[in-house]
């Protein structure tokens, strides 16, 4: 027992001395940062403007939710089968195909001249958004130990805030400047960009000497655990679409008479702003945390923050009060968004590492398609209140069923026999 503790004390200790700028020193990490913030600081002009862009075509929201699920639908139609053409051709080459892709359709959608062909051409970027996510976070995991990554995963994933903040309060300036649609060419011009960066920057990592490539779906742990962590990247993409990419930005510019708030494309872009410059300055923070204290540790009070936050949405009704809502949801984004990557790494064999990312993204982009679909028919039909506690409820699932299982971090476990 003793000696087990020291050991696991051990592990601890040198998780610890692990700080930020060892994070930042590890060339793989930088490489997926630099192109991943180019790609993101398009995004971030594109988010609080696609939904009024789509309202421009004088279609309702239920249109607008599908809008933004055709991009999440194609990509989730697409991941069970880019995880072969990365085994095939590299996370290199698959990253910068992705990107080269995106911004392609990106440019044809800000052309589009109907709704129909906007959601068409929108929707077919969702296949090289599979490419270069998928290559980026199999990149990751292959290229970095199990006991780094929710810190690892923390700073890139500040990547794509920090490229959001700079994006987001621009977003609104720029389309007011030049046409709604402007933003889409922006956004295709930074993934063409960012698939430069890639081709230059990104390296393919060492494969398992066993890896499973055929039939690895079926032999991946299929336990409570593990479904868990499939459960809560899917709540939390789900939470990403329905709230900050379709409730947040209709919901901002509704006028107060009629129950919103009534701010400008540009109010909302700061306000999305804030979000996310709040969630990025909880990452490290929350990465440190699910590598110290584990994984459930922090999912636990997340989720919880999350849930309530979103349910009480619906309440605001003053600028003041958007911000302050907004900023809240911007840290349990945070907290609840590091946990699931080292999750998934904890749980799966290495020889299955390919096989369980292909599902982890799946999983999260069905959420990010049935969400904003919810988001948009529930606004519809029962108004914006009654929406944003509807879209609270999968975090109280995902919620209930963290509680219901053990740590996956292996130095967070009592060892066999210890009687802890």
């Amino acid at each position: 027992m003793g000696c087990n503790r020291v050991r696991t004390l051990c592990r601890v200790s040198q998780a610890e001395q692990i700080r930020i700028r060892d994070v930042l020193r590890q060339p793989e990490v930088r490489a997926a940062m630099l192109g991943t913030f180019v790609i993101m600081l398009g995004f971030g002009l594109l988010a609080p403007v696609l939904p009024n862009y789509a309202k421009s075509f004088g279609v309702g929201y239920d249109s607008i939710g599908l809008l933004i699920s055709a991009f999440s639908f194609t990509r989730l139609v697409a991941d069970p089968f880019v995880g072969r053409f990365i085994d095939r051709f590299g996370e290199r080459s698959m990253s910068t195909l992705g990107a080269v892709w995106v911004g392609v359709t990106s440019i044809a959608a800000g052309l589009a001249p109907t709704f129909p062909l906007l959601v068409v051409f929108r929707g077919l970027g969702g296949i090289g958004s599979a490419l270069f996510f998928a290559s980026l976070l199999s990149f990751l995991l292959r290229s970095i130990p199990s006991s780094r990554t929710g810190r690892v995963m923390s700073v890139y994933y500040a990547s794509f805030n920090i490229g959001f903040i700079a994006g987001g309060p621009l977003g609104g300036l720029v389309a007011n400047a030049f046409g709604l649609a402007s933003p889409l060419y922006i956004y295709g011009a930074a993934c063409f960009v960012s698939a430069l960066l890639f081709w230059k920057t990104i390296r393919n990592p060492g494969r398992h000497e066993h890896e499973v490539r055929k039939g690895g779906i079926r032999r991946l742990p299929w336990n409570r655990t593990f479904v868990t962590v499939l459960v809560v990247n899917g709540v939390y993409l789900w939470m990403i679409g329905a709230i900050f990419q379709t409730l947040v930005p209709l919901f901002g510019t509704r006028p107060p008479s009629v129950g919103g708030v009534g701010l400008t494309l540009g109010a909302v872009g700061i306000g999305l702003g804030v979000a996310t410059a709040t969630e990025l300055v909880t990452l490290y923070p929350a990465g440190h945390a699910t590598d110290h204290y584990g994984r459930r540790a922090v999912l636990i009070p997340a989720l919880a923050g999350l849930a309530l936050a979103t349910a009480a949405f619906g309440l605001v009704s003053t600028p003041i009060g958007f911000m302050i809502a907004m900023g809240f949801l911007g840290v349990a984004s945070g907290y609840s968004g590091v946990p699931p990557a080292p999750m998934l790494s904890d749980v799966t064999p290495e020889e299955l590492k390919g096989s369980a990312v292909a599902v982890f993204r799946f999983v999260g982009d069905l959420g990010f398609v049935i969400g904003p679909l919810v988001a948009g028919w529930s606004a519809q039909a029962f108004g914006f209140g009654t929406s944003f506690v509807i879209n609270a409820i999968p975090a109280v699932i995902a919620l209930g069923l963290v509680l219901s299982i053990r740590e996956t971090m292996r130095s967070r476990r009592a060892p066999e026999g210890s009687g802890l």
